[in-house]
């Protein structure tokens, strides 16, 4: 297991993603550090507000690529394969993936905090808990882009199915809150079908804006809610993606 792990850390250097991906978060920080001078008050706020935000998008990105292409890889170059022939189960052998890409994403997460911190932290607490849940959210998108790349069979269906995942999970807050406006459509049976659309997919998603929300920079974490709700996720959804991508893994033949 650890072999494999080992095995991710030297491609990703290989593939210069955190080379890469740390390029972008400095070209992403000075962008926000331009949008930010342009406010006329809040100039720190707005430009930690904006720094974070573009970090966290680069992050996910980057780590749904290379997860996607790497697994994907390992099919077509049959490297799978050569794993398999060794005493491993296939269960270790997905465990052994996430595993990877999670040390992947803690690695890329460490400069990044430290680039934003040097910015000027407002609020230490809220700080914490921001790089906690933005940790977490990583590990999550991990396991949604691991089980993309195992169950179809191109890498770049799996980078778009887990991107559209990640942008619904994203904007589900907005979605649900656009079904208290009775508004959205002319007709009524057309409203009543969204609003029971939305309320059922909310129920079996996680919900991202729940993570890493850029006000705890500023004004802190304001209630312990905030805290159960991305952990219990967390907690929730990423074993069940990893069982779920076990589970197709063992269907597959070789």
């Amino acid at each position: 297991m650890l072999t494999n792990v080992r095995y991710i850390l030297l491609t990703a250097l290989r593939d210069w993603l955190f080379a890469a991906l740390m390029i972008g978060i400095v070209a992403s920080t000075l962008i926000a550090h331009m949008l930010g001078s342009t406010a006329l008050i809040e100039t720190q706020e707005m430009t930690l507000s904006y720094s974070s935000a573009s970090a966290r998008i680069v992050i996910i990105i980057g780590l749904i690529v290379f997860a996607c292409f790497h697994i994907r890889n390992a099919f077509d170059t049959k490297e799978i394969d050569v794993f398999l022939s060794r005493p491993i189960t296939r269960s270790n052998l997905v465990f052994s993936y996430w595993l990877g890409f999670a040390t992947v994403a803690l690695l890329l997460l460490i400069p990044t905090l430290g680039l934003i911190a040097l910015e000027g932290l407002i609020n230490k607490q809220g700080f914490f808990f921001w790089a906690v849940s933005l940790l977490i959210e990583c590990w999550l998108m991990v396991a949604v882009a691991l089980f993309a790349s195992f169950t179809l069979k191109s890498a770049v269906t799996s980078v778009i199915a887990s991107m559209g995942f990640y942008v619904l999970a994203r904007l589900m807050g907005f979605f649900i809150a656009t079904t208290k406006s009775a508004f959205v459509f002319e007709q009524q049976w057309l409203n009543a079908i969204l609003i029971y659309a939305l309320k059922l997919v909310s129920m079996i998603m996680p919900r991202l804006d729940f993570f890493a929300k850029g006000d705890w920079l500023i004004y802190g974490l304001k209630h312990a809610d905030d805290l159960k709700l991305f952990t219990l996720q967390a907690a929730v959804f990423i074993p069940l993606l990893i069982f779920a991508t076990i589970a197709d893994f063992r269907r597959k033949q070789f």
